[in-house]
């Protein structure tokens, strides 16, 4: 999967929190079109980029909370990002918990981004947030989550009327497009790709070789992902059983949840997993 300029490492009070946030510096062009499973917020400090997200040129300008939805096929174009801000990904399961109003995961998930009126209040705010992130106090990241729901459910009362989707789409992308966002909306039942590629009217191996080229990844790897990170969460914030957090994140069994969640997380056990951010977010 290919990558704009290496960000520095997550510390562990953003791993203890489920999410990334940092300060994004100029990294120029991403050079071909990437995923990940996560919805994304950008917040650039001046001039402005645009994205090749789902095969529709979306200019992203300063000043402005701009959500997109990482699942989508996105690149930067020329001359990519130029200017520093602040950028933040969000795990899908942490998301869609909120259950914000006006259709808004049904409008990220679909491929439309989303950009806030530019309001005074959001770089102190956003600034903030990474502050308290970085901070290793307990209270204060409890308290940036609850602004962050807050700063969504906002965003949501204010989007503006659904605009349609250029010409500049293609069919591939199109399609990803629609496949990513049924992965998302059920990737905790019973997924096969047969199952998939049915949905989308397509044959598997077609579907397989499409979404690898366009998305860096199979369909399985990000499928799994999806369940990974819906499954670090549960062990983040809840008490629940190895057993029911593997079901509940949409693993048939116990065995290959280990495998995926092992291969995900450098090795770590779900157990030692949750000792380790429970043990951060005390310190």
């Amino acid at each position: 999967m290919s990558r704009p300029t290496p960000l520095r490492p997550l510390d562990r009070h953003e791993q203890a929190l489920g999410f990334r946030i940092w300060r994004q510096d100029h990294t120029g062009m991403m050079d071909a079109p990437h995923t990940h499973p996560d919805i994304e917020v950008n917040f650039l400090f001046s001039g402005e980029f645009s994205y090749l997200h789902g095969g529709t040129v979306a200019p992203v300008g300063a000043g402005r909370f701009t959500v997109l939805w990482g699942g989508v096929p996105h690149q930067t174009l020329g001359p990519g990002i130029v200017s520093d801000g602040i950028w933040i990904t969000l795990p899908l399961a942490w998301f869609l918990q909120w259950r914000l109003p006006n259709g808004l995961p049904d409008r990220l998930l679909a491929g439309e981004i989303i950009s806030a009126l530019p309001d005074d209040a959001d770089r102190p705010t956003l600034e903030r947030w990474l502050a308290d992130a970085e901070s290793g106090d307990p209270d204060r990241r409890r308290v940036l989550q609850l602004e962050m729901e807050a700063r969504f459910h906002r965003l949501a009362l204010g989007m503006p009327r659904r605009r349609g989707r250029g010409d500049a789409r293609t069919e591939g992308t199109g399609q990803i497009t629609r496949i990513t966002r049924y992965i998302a909306q059920h990737y905790r039942e019973p997924l096969s790709v047969d199952a998939i590629a049915a949905h989308a009217g397509l044959h598997p191996k077609y579907l397989m070789r499409m979404f690898k080229k366009l998305c860096g990844v199979s369909v399985w790897e990000y499928l799994t992902r999806l369940r990974v990170s819906h499954a670090q969460r549960l062990l983040i914030t809840s008490d629940m059983k190895v057993l029911d957090v593997a079901m509940e994140s949409g693993f048939s069994s116990v065995a290959p949840f280990y495998a995926a969640f092992a291969a995900h997380t450098r090795g770590i056990r779900p157990l030692n997993y949750r000792r380790q951010h429970q043990l951060a977010a005390s310190t």
